[in-house]
């Protein structure tokens, strides 16, 4: 098999590139690219740290509180996690977010003068990090469905699975708004739209306005899964707000927002002056 045909030398001596050969990085290159960067700095270890942080320091609260020395040590446990969880999944999105923009700045604006879709980087980006953010909502879905299982509750495994990952799910369009905050205004205004999202959560996830609040999804898809209200109190049994109808309403929202503001974020980086 003979070799590429290649160009003349270079001015520097070394090797040329083959002919025909573009500076256009597929999206799948890109996201590789992304990936590998962000898994050797702070994303990795909030991607570990946070699952890790939420379920393991909970059992003690578990143990002490009223309800756990009436024996109810799983069922808190598992609330106030998923509680603690839907609250922070904005904040943990922003940072996300914010470190993937942040970080290699230089590099970005040298890779923008390139002849390709700059969109093609920030798809790279949302992917990257909505890889990461699933891989620490696994992580915490498989700690709790050991603790499922350790404490006798075998049945309850599918709620679990589903508590853990549905918000991660309603949680993507707050990820893909912080990410075009950030190329817009920067890593600032990103981490406060994290900030902005835990405080919606807290206050307005059981609202009636909870449809129109992108921020309070997450915490909207883990009150009937958790049975509890924004603020941690259990619902009684026949709650209105343990509804499940809300659960696939809150992830579809999710997926055509993301998509919405992927497409806005893809003009805007497309069209960004250097």
């Amino acid at each position: 098999m003979s070799e590429p045909e290649r160009r003349g030398p270079t001015r520097t001596g070394g090797p040329a590139a083959p002919v025909g050969a573009v500076d256009a990085p597929s999206w799948s290159t890109v996201t590789a690219t992304e990936s590998l960067r962000l898994w050797r700095r702070f994303p990795l270890w909030m991607t570990v740290g946070l699952p890790v942080g939420l379920v393991l320091p909970q059992g003690l609260v578990a143990v002490l509180s009223p309800e756990g020395r009436q024996g109810f040590v799983w069922d808190v446990w598992l609330q106030v996690v998923l509680m603690f969880w839907g609250i922070l999944l904005p904040m943990a999105a922003a940072l996300y977010a914010a470190a993937a923009v942040r970080q290699d700045d230089q590099a970005r604006l040298l890779l923008y003068s390139y002849g390709f879709p700059r969109s093609r980087l920030l798809l790279g980006e949302f992917t990257a990090v909505a890889a990461m953010s699933l891989v620490s909502a696994a992580l915490l879905t498989c700690l709790l469905c050991v603790l499922c299982v350790l404490f006798g509750q075998a049945g309850e495994l599918p709620l679990v699975v589903a508590a853990g990952m549905l918000p991660w799910l309603a949680s993507l369009a707050t990820l893909a708004l912080c990410l075009v905050v950030a190329h817009a205004w920067g890593f600032t205004a990103a981490t406060c739209t994290g900030v902005v999202g835990m405080v919606f959560g807290a206050l307005l996830a059981d609202k009636p306005v909870w449809w129109a609040i992108p921020l309070a999804w997450p915490m909207r898809a883990v009150v009937p899964l958790a049975g509890v209200e924004a603020s941690g109190v259990p619902l009684p049994p026949d709650a209105p707000l343990r509804d499940m109808t809300v659960l696939p309403v809150a992830v579809g929202l999710s997926a055509a927002l993301t998509a919405v503001l992927l497409a806005v974020g893809s003009r805007y980086v497309n069209r960004k002056e250097l």
